[in-house]
């Protein structure tokens, strides 16, 4: 009995076969197909059998399938092709087409490239008025050489389903305020269910929200909120079902916001320059419109006007506001140092006007001029020739010619001849950068170091018709190159003194280097400093200072007086004067003597020094109705910023 089972099995079997030609001759064939057909291509032999949705050959397979066989216009169908190869392994990014025989629906999109499942999916949607079968078909390539084509019929049902009314509930709407819009539904149930959607020209430009903006319904009515964004005007609201002609149209009236307040908003940047300085000369001014409920209001025009028309220009008298309620003017500097403010007004819908001002804005910096350049120092005299790391605060202030602050952000550089100054460069804040001195190597020879500050600007000229601008044949400092004096001439040496810039033209420029340059000593407090007599002409001798003899006995005289001038231990210095000792150097005198007391002045030694410093020593008697009574020895001790203290036996007090 089994074995006449199998015998007829075998029979269907090999009828199947059969059917497919036999013989193995079409192996791509699948035994399950109930039609075969056999293509040659050249090169290629294509073998192509179909049952239903599927295609096979030896290249590979094409499925097709429908999440339903029947669609409508409330319930559109997705058709999905499954792309595999010979070994039946999904074949992914490869490109299926989908047809419609006979236009009874559409497919979107017509081209899907597969995933890395193999599976490509497109939505069948039903053209309206359509009604009864048609095939999809989809074609794959599943290989260089072979496409596979493979087709399903679907059916398309007739829904019954309108639109009758749109109603909207209030039909006026407040700023800001909302309305339900309802619209009727025929022919929805919950077993044809259809999708209205909502849409409206303000909710297109963002000035209205529809909440939902789709709703799917099986009863007779689908709603939505409307809510205004500053919609002003009519809108009109439109419903729509999905798949078919079906539209109903409502109008709201919105009522346009109150303008409630003009308000000054920025100014970018806050200072600018005159007009031809070379810098910043513009500024955009911002002001804002808002409503009653704080919000912007955009595409109404705002006026604008300077309170003062002879120091800038405007770039436009109106402007409309954005969507972000802000209205923009530029602003350009004349040649006139001053405040400026723009007004900015609108008109109300009454006919009344609504301003305000701008208040940040000055025209007040222009680049800085050849003798507006400024130059101080902590201390220009710091221990620094044997210490390391010794540092001095510089300030370097630049004004333009009317003595306003250069604009933030100018740089300027600095050149040292020796020791380092850190940074290099810095930018100005109000008109101001600050640098430092800090000893280290280089150290020259005779421990002078001068250090130059130049930035870009213009050369100082004398207006004299008042038009704020440089006229031919006013006087001007002629400014020449940058240049390090190292030798302390005040003139650019042949070799190894130039820096930058260009040497004077006759004419006057409104772009150069200016500049400005100091001399710092690098003074030795690692030894002892020396003393020496001042000459009559108050300059500082050569000659050491000899014994001072302070006589107040039998002088009749309260108090006597001398001078002597120092000098730090570097002679290398002494051909141009000579060095200090360091800021903060420390000088007492003290005596045995009694009956009298002994002082030296310029205690301690400041940080303004670059040469030599002047002392005086008074002896004073304790009573000048008394004599003294008893002489002694007049000693200096000097003590140095780092510790080191010097001792000097430098006369007698009798």
């Amino acid at each position: 009995m089994n074995k006449m089972i199998w015998r007829v099995g075998g029979l269907a079997l090999a009828a199947a076969l059969s059917a497919c030609g036999g013989g193995g001759s079409d192996a791509g064939c699948s035994v399950f197909a109930t039609s075969c057909t056999s293509t040659t291509t050249t090169g290629t032999t294509a073998t192509t059998s179909t049952t239903g949705a599927v295609s096979t050959n030896s290249a590979g397979t094409v499925v097709l399938s429908l999440s339903s066989t029947t669609i409508s216009a409330s319930t559109p169908g997705t058709v999905t092709a499954l792309v595999k190869d010979a070994n039946g392994a999904p074949v992914s990014n490869t490109l299926v087409t989908f047809t419609v025989a006979n236009g009874a629906a559409t497919v979107s999109p017509v081209r899907v490239s597969t995933d890395a499942q193999g599976n490509a999916s497109a939505t069948l949607q039903p053209v309206v008025g359509a009604l009864g079968a048609d095939y999809i078909s989809a074609a794959a390539d599943v290989s260089t050489t072979s496409t596979l084509t493979t087709r399903s019929t679907f059916t398309v049902s007739a829904v019954n389903v309108a639109l009758t009314a749109a109603t909207a509930s209030p039909a006026s709407v407040s700023a800001y305020g909302s309305s339900v819009v309802t619209v009727n539904v025929t022919g929805a149930s919950s077993s044809s269910p259809v999708t209205v959607n909502f849409s409206s020209t303000c909710v297109s430009a963002g000035k209205a929200i529809l909440s939902p903006a789709s709703i799917t319904v099986t009863g007779p009515t689908a709603s939505t909120t409307y809510q205004d964004n500053a919609c002003a005007g009519t809108d009109r609201v439109s419903a729509a079902i999905t798949g078919t002609s079906e539209r109903k149209q409502v109008d709201l009236a919105v009522t346009a916001p109150v303008i409630q307040a003009l308000e000054f908003l920025a100014a970018s940047p806050t200072k600018i320059c005159l007009a031809g300085s070379g810098c910043v000369q513009t500024a955009e001014i911002q002001f804002i419109l808002k409503d009653q409920s704080d919000k912007p209001i955009a595409n109404r025009d705002v006026y604008f006007s300077l309170d003062n028309a002879n120091v800038a220009s405007l770039s436009a008298v109106s402007n409309k506001t954005l969507a972000t309620g802000i209205a923009r003017v530029s602003v350009s500097a004349k040649a006139i140092p001053s405040p400026v403010r723009v007004r900015a007004s609108v008109t109300l819908d009454d006919g009344t006007t609504l301003s305000t001002y701008s208040n940040v804005l000055a025209i007040s910096a222009g680049p800085p001029t050849s003798n507006s350049i400024s130059f101080s120092a902590a201390a220009y005299n710091p221990d620094g020739w044997a210490r390391d790391g010794t540092e001095s605060d510089i300030r370097v202030q630049l004004n333009d010619r009317y003595g306003n602050p250069v604009p933030d952000g100018t740089a300027v550089n600095f050149v040292a001849e020796g020791a380092s100054v850190i940074p290099a460069i810095c930018t100005t804040v109000s008109a101001v950068c600050n640098v430092k001195f800090v000893t280290s190597n280089f150290r020259p020879a005779n421990g002078r170091v001068t250090v130059v500050a130049y930035a870009r600007g213009e050369e100082n000229f004398v207006d004299a018709n008042g038009d704020n601008q440089y006229t031919e044949g006013e006087t001007f400092t002629d400014a020449g190159p940058i240049f390090v004096d190292k030798d302390e001439d005040g003139l650019m040496a042949a070799q190894g003194e130039y820096l930058t810039g260009k040497a004077p033209n006759g004419k006057w420029d409104a772009d150069i280097y200016v500049s400005v340059s100091r001399l710092f000593t690098l003074s030795d407090s690692s030894r002892a400093p020396r003393l020496f007599s001042v000459n009559s002409d108050g300059t500082c001798s050569n000659t050491a200072l000899p014994v001072q003899t302070l006589s107040l006995t039998g002088s009749g005289a309260c108090r006597l007086s001398t001078r002597f001038c120092m000098r730090d231990a570097n002679a290398a210095a002494d051909a141009l004067g000579g060095n200090p000792v360091p800021a903060n150097t420390a000088l007492t005198l003290s005596t045995k003597a009694k009956g009298g007391t002994v002082e030296v002045d310029l205690s301690p030694v400041t940080g303004i020094f670059t040469g030599p410093t002047f002392h005086r020593i008074q002896a004073n008697l304790d009573d000048c109705t008394k004599p003294l009574e008893a002489g002694g020895p007049i000693d200096l001790t000097v003590k140095m910023p780092n510790g080191q203290s010097y001792k000097f036996d430098i006369g007698v007090l009798q």
